[in-house]
């Protein structure tokens, strides 16, 4: 996807659905670029978060389990 001054202009060979289909591709592409990049951002933080987790659990001992009166 190049980046001009002028990204929607036509050529003399476009038509205007040419144009505008052209243009309504280049920002779909660009949302589902920044939606993968949001994607790929938000996984890495939640396996972070997730080993954090499990390495506090792994640090607390188990609580001990009291045996009923009875």
């Amino acid at each position: 996807m190049s980046v001009s001054k002028t990204p929607f202009r036509a050529t003399r060979s476009e038509t205007r659905a040419d144009v505008t289909d052209r243009a309504a591709r280049e920002i779909i592409d660009a949302e589902a670029t920044a939606r993968n990049q949001r994607i790929t951002r938000l996984r890495s933080l939640r396996l972070q978060s997730e080993a954090t987790a499990r390495e506090v659990s792994k640090a607390k001992p188990a609580p001990k389990s009291r045996k009923k009166a009875g």
